[in-house]
């Protein structure tokens, strides 16, 4: 099973990704994490990307391509839920080819939505383990001890891009690139429209009933 989450900034897809994953033993495919790991690493592809993050800006196809490819063939065997991959219609169409290369196809398009009001006060209020990777919100998923992580009990950070000017300039670049992903998904009929708004769990409910309806829809036909 292959399921991908979409949604603009600060609207929990990383959140719920990570509890599908648990929920359904899939692994997680964050092209945000593989190009932070690089940048953490100091790689020549690290170095490239750093500048562009910095700026708000999003990171050029080639070099996610690279990283995702090398992603889907370590994992040809494992279920796979893409977490905020594809950003744009030349990814999404290149994804898809790449996994037909592998025999597979996306299951489910889950778009997150929130209104933009909610989006900013969510993304000025996130916050990260700069160890774990784990996101806390002070309203939707606050840490059980403020500003430390629940699992590895250090210092919450801030993103530097979770600032007010970059946050609007990112939801621009999500209205102009990403959005029309909803109808490129429609037409291959697996998009579904999940209302983010509520605490995690109801969220996670939310997208659980539609993946429990179509792993019941693909036992019948089977």
């Amino acid at each position: 099973m292959r399921i991908l989450l979409f949604g603009p900034p600060g609207v929990g897809k990383g959140t719920q990704a990570q509890l599908l994953t648990e929920k359904y033993d899939m692994v997680r495919l964050s092209s945000g994490d593989l190009l932070r790991e690089e940048v953490s690493l100091s790689s020549p592809i690290g170095k490239k990307v750093e500048q562009f993050l910095r700026k708000g800006h999003l990171v050029p196809d080639d070099i996610i391509y690279e990283l995702v490819d090398s992603f889907l063939l370590e994992n040809k065997e494992s279920d796979i839920l893409f977490d905020g991959f594809p950003r744009n219609l030349n990814q999404a169409r290149s994804l898809e080819k790449s996994l037909a290369q592998l025999g597979q196809t996306i299951d489910i398009a889950f778009e997150m939505y929130l209104d933009e009001e909610d989006l900013i006060k969510r993304l000025t209020d996130r916050r990260y383990c700069p160890k774990c990777g784990r996101i806390y919100n002070s309203t939707t998923n606050p840490p059980k001890t403020e500003g430390i992580c629940d699992v590895d009990r250090v210092k919450l950070s801030r993103r530097e891009d979770d600032n007010p000017d970059v946050i609007k300039r990112r939801l621009t670049i999500y209205k102009d690139e990403t959005r029309p992903l909803v109808n490129y998904y429609k037409s291959l009929n697996i998009y579904r429209r999940i209302d983010a708004k509520g605490n995690q769990e109801e969220v996670l409910g939310r997208i659980s009933e539609a993946v429990n309806g179509h792993i019941d829809n693909k036992c019948r036909s089977n």
